[in-house]
């Protein structure tokens, strides 16, 4: 629904959407208008959120959304509150998303309804797939490995799609925990 709202919206440039006057800016040394310089602030936030994530999960945070997992009834038998837990899990991951949102904005300089249409959902949930559900690391090897096969695919063929369909099929099928199951060959953390 906030497609159509997006692009019933002329003021924000409707359909054809909107340019960005200029980069979001920090101030000091940290000028994102140079490439290098955006690219190595989005690989630092990268890590950070992969650090902090590693460490949510091996916290009692993680344990309790882990049992709630597992099996709900139980993590509020022993005495959780599973509900605010799920939130602030919810919270979390929506923040990050919406930090992912506002990098990609600035990176393209361009704000699009686009952005917020289906298959941009579909597309991420194939990375996630492709790179291994449950883990932290999955997710990112899956956007490697998805945006590398887009790009070389289409290079190829016009018709990378019908290519590419079967690949993630394969994956899975055959490699039940994605591309991180079967790298890493230990289990997902």
């Amino acid at each position: 629904m906030l497609y159509y709202l997006g692009i019933s919206l002329e003021t924000y440039g409707g359909d054809n959407g909107m340019r960005l006057a200029s980069r979001s800016r920090f101030g000091g040394p940290i000028d994102l208008a140079q490439p290098a310089i955006f690219y190595y602030v989005v690989l630092a936030i990268l890590v950070g959120l992969l650090v902090l994530g590693r460490r949510l999960v091996a916290s009692r945070f993680g344990m309790v959304i882990r049992a709630a997992k597992a099996n709900e009834p139980r993590a509020r038998a022993i005495g959780f509150s599973t509900v605010r837990y799920k939130l602030t899990a919810f919270v979390i991951a929506g923040g990050t998303a919406g930090l992912a949102g506002a990098l990609l904005a600035n990176q393209t300089e361009y704000l699009t309804p686009d952005f917020m249409h289906w298959t941009r959902s579909g597309e991420i949930m194939f990375m996630v797939i492709l790179g291994g559900m449950g883990s932290l690391f999955g997710p990112v090897i899956g956007a490697v490995a998805l945006l590398l096969l887009e790009d070389v695919l289409s290079a190829l063929t016009a018709h990378w799609q019908i290519i590419l369909g079967p690949i993630l099929i394969l994956v899975v099928l055959f490699a039940k925990r994605g591309l991180f199951g079967l790298l890493s060959g230990a289990r997902i953390d």
